[in-house]
């Protein structure tokens, strides 16, 4: 699972050897090239690999980005179904990011507003059969989290931390974003609203951009699976409310 990296030849005996100090620029280069993938379904342990490596070396896009979801646009109107156009939205940054707002009515009233929360803050959304993240893994700011994904026969291993998670009476906020041996760069948040007129609403917002020449060489497959996530998230949370208002247990 993890990158074995080869010298290309061995140090002469008698000749002292060079020492790198830690965090230099070809150390950062390497991290930043290192990803985690494997043709085997993902253990705790190499998780926790993915994990470990992420946190310990950081976000991998910059500390005054971090957070910058939280002005992501809200949901439309309930009178609108279609996603939400970040037109009128201040959520603007600097870089070439690509920014996403996606926003599907789930549900209405408190009990389906409580459902769809309870999903997002145990990752529901996450358990589609080709996207995953652990059960059990927190969801407080933080905390580290491992997506995995398969695709076309390969699991690929994400490191991400929360970066935030606000609640109020009538909205809830996950956010996480990624860490370094991500494929790609930014931070995506999970939003539920139950609006004034009591419908309930599931968004996913995003702004990202490639951290890794694979990302980058297959970037429009990149933007396609995005788009399948966000689908899919929205009909996992869908699901979690139906099955908890008709007291059915959820199989995910």
């Amino acid at each position: 699972w993890a990158v074995t990296r080869l010298r290309a030849g061995a140090v002469p005996p008698g000749r002292p050897v060079e020492r790198r100090p830690v965090g230099s620029s070809a150390e950062r280069r390497a991290s930043s090239a290192m990803v985690f993938l494997g043709l085997r379904y993902p253990t705790p342990a190499s998780r926790r690999v993915a994990t470990d490596h992420g946190t310990k070396r950081g976000f991998n896009y910059p500390p005054e980005h971090v957070g910058a979801s939280r002005h992501s646009p809200p949901p439309p109107s309930s009178s609108r179904k279609e996603p939400a156009s970040d037109a009128r939205s201040p959520f603007r940054l600097s870089v070439p990011y690509v920014a996403d707002s996606t926003f599907t009515q789930v549900g209405g009233g408190a009990e389906d507003f409580a459902a769809a929360k309870r999903a997002v803050s145990t990752w529901k959304h996450f358990q589609l059969g080709w996207s995953e993240v652990a059960p059990g893994t927190g969801a407080s700011s933080g905390d580290p989290v491992c997506v995995c994904a398969c695709v076309l026969g390969v699991w690929i291993r994400n490191p991400l931390k929360v970066v935030y998670r606000e609640e109020t009476k009538d909205k809830f906020a996950l956010a996480h974003g990624c860490l370094e041996g991500h494929m790609l760069a930014g931070e995506e948040a999970f939003v539920v609203e139950k609006k004034s007129d009591g419908t309930v609403w599931f968004g996913v917002n995003t702004f990202s951009k490639p951290a890794h020449p694979l990302a980058a060489l297959s970037y429009p497959a990149v933007r396609l699976l995005q788009w399948r996530f966000a689908r899919d998230a929205t009909k996992a949370v869908h699901r979690e409310v139906r099955d908890a208002r008709t007291g059915k247990k959820s199989t995910s």
